[in-house]
């Protein structure tokens, strides 16, 4: 047996353990001493058949009529994407989940159309929220104006988008020519240069910014109202600035008993991966909580009535260019690491399901489209798991509620792409700034890879969360953001479990959170 082939059965074969029955076996790993919580699913209609159906399949009924090849072209007015709409209800238990992401399913996918019509709808959505904070925190006698009826030196209120004009944003013809071994500018860690410049737009003008603004601490796709004149150079002079008012989430209902989701996020499991210890103790921990010497880590992990994944299964260099650049007939008997990889995952997942529900995001690395919103997992890529009813594939970003509580989260890439953009150090932070812009990625398309939506922003935060998290972070981090109408947000950042080897545990009695580590067989809360 090749050195390759041993590795690559240590990955299939690791969370088999030699005193354990199969993973197949869902009630064998169930522990008997902990308590397990039962949330109810709700189920979308046909939710089932819509994950099954291929993407190539035409939808039930008599076939329609041929169209003309002349009317295949969408008109820009059609929405490019079309969505399903939320639906609220009520919980009708204190630990009932209700999915809310259905603003993130995509039934159609065409790109035929532009991408700036996400902007403009997003600048039309908002513009009536952001235009009554800005009447709300300035006097009313300044009047609120157009860019084209602008006058110089007259005190005034404009209401637009922001674009940031930044000279070291990668762009294509600099992609194609590093691939092509041609170094234009060497690697950075962040596109911020003193020579950017701040630019509001709207449907008719732009104009350029100055004043009492860092350009440094913004970044493109932020509708905001600024208070201040023009000069005799053009230039918008800002005195002061405001975005919208964010909606009062729901008045908490205390739980009778403290109830935990565990965040995990990072796994980046691969042929050479080091961490399969650390998720062996992460496994055993959950299902034989019983065990655990710490009372509070033993209450806490035997509370776990959900399991929260965001993102990053497995690792992006498993997609080797050697392999992909050699022809079919020389790697047709080879398996690609990523399969072995998400077989391990698979029979992690069975034995967590076993004891609580799991939900599975994507992202940015595992086997799913890149561009925001991303889509499901395929059910099939967890032939094990995905059998029973406990394992959810969700979408990025995630919305849902468990009894009052709203939580949204997402994979990371809004975060990190705002760190690349800005000069905002703390990851925390950069949550708190997307709460106040009231946008999940206001980057999207500009640097973000998104769907071209035409007629809705999905990205907009209409309904402020309780919870508002992110994955694949560097390191752990949190705070209790307090907003006016004593609005209250518990912001998370998930740290990558293959750097860390930590989870993080949410109470959602207090929303208070602890990072615990499974880095020894005692797992240890850090904070």
């Amino acid at each position: 047996m090749s050195k390759t082939n041993k590795n690559q059965k240590s990955i299939t074969s690791f969370f088999k353990n030699p005193g354990q029955t199969s993973t197949n076996d869902s009630s064998a790993s169930k522990p008997k001493s902990s308590p397990i919580v039962e949330t109810k699913e709700i189920k979308k209609e046909n939710e089932e058949e819509i994950l099954k159906m291929p993407s190539s399949s035409p939808p039930p009924g008599p076939a329609p009529a041929p169209i003309p090849s002349a009317q295949l072209i969408l008109s820009p007015k059609k929405p490019s994407v079309a969505v399903c709409p939320t639906i609220q209800r009520q919980p009708t238990s204190e630990t009932e989940w209700i999915n809310l992401s259905d603003r993130f399913l995509l039934t159609n996918r065409n790109f035929e159309v532009q991408y700036a019509h996400l902007y403009a709808e997003r600048l039309g959505s908002l513009r009536k929220i952001v235009t009554k904070a800005a009447e709300n925190r300035w006097d009313r006698k300044i009047p609120i104006k157009r860019m084209n009826d602008i006058i110089p030196d007259e005190e005034c209120i404009l209401v637009g988008i922001l674009f940031k004009q930044m000279v070291l944003k990668p762009s294509i013809v600099k992609q194609i020519a590093t691939e092509n071994g041609f170094s234009l500018q060497p690697p950075r860690n962040r596109y911020v240069d003193p020579t950017d410049k701040l630019i509001l737009e709207e449907e008719t003008q732009r104009i350029e910014l100055n004043g009492k603004i860092d350009v440094d601490q913004f970044v493109t796709g932020i509708v905001m109202a600024i208070r201040g004149y023009e000069d005799e150079k053009g230039v918008f002079i800002v005195k002061d600035y405001c975005f919208k008012d964010l909606s009062i989430p729901k008045q908490l209902t205390p739980i009778k008993d403290d109830r935990y989701i565990l965040l995990a996020s990072g796994f980046l499991l691969s042929e050479t991966s080091i961490i399969f210890n650390q998720l062996e103790y992460l496994v055993n921990s959950l299902t034989q909580s019983s065990n655990i010497q710490s009372k509070q880590i033993q209450n806490i992990l035997s509370n776990i009535i959900r399991f929260v994944v965001a993102g990053n299964l497995i690792e992006s260099s498993n997609r080797l260019k050697e392999t992909t650049n050699q022809a079919k007939y020389l790697t047709r008997k080879m398996t690609a690491s990523s399969v072995e990889a998400m077989h391990s995952i698979d029979e992690l997942f069975n034995k967590i399901a076993a004891i609580t529900d799991i939900d599975i995001m994507p992202g940015v690395n595992d086997p799913s489209c890149h561009m925001l919103p991303q889509q499901p997992l395929h059910p099939c890529m967890f032939p094990s798991s995905s059998k029973q009813k406990s394992t959810h594939c969700l979408t990025n970003p995630y919305d849902f509620q468990i009894g009052d509580i709203r939580l949204l989260g997402t994979s990371g890439q809004n975060v990190d792409d705002i760190d690349l953009q800005s000069t905002i150090d703390d990851r925390v932070q950069i949550l708190e700034k997307c709460l106040d812009w009231g946008v999940i990625a206001p980057t999207c398309p500009d640097t973000l890879s998104c769907y071209p939506y035409v007629k809705n922003d999905p990205f907009i935060i209409n309904d402020t969360p309780h919870v508002f998290f992110a994955g694949n972070q560097p390191k752990f981090g949190t705070r209790l953001f307090k907003g006016p109408n004593n609005i209250e947000v518990r912001l998370i950042c998930i740290p990558c479990f293959a750097q860390s080897n930590s989870c993080v545990a949410l109470n959602l009695n207090t929303l208070e959170c602890h990072e615990i580590s499974f880095e020894n067989q005692t797992p240890q809360i850090i904070q």
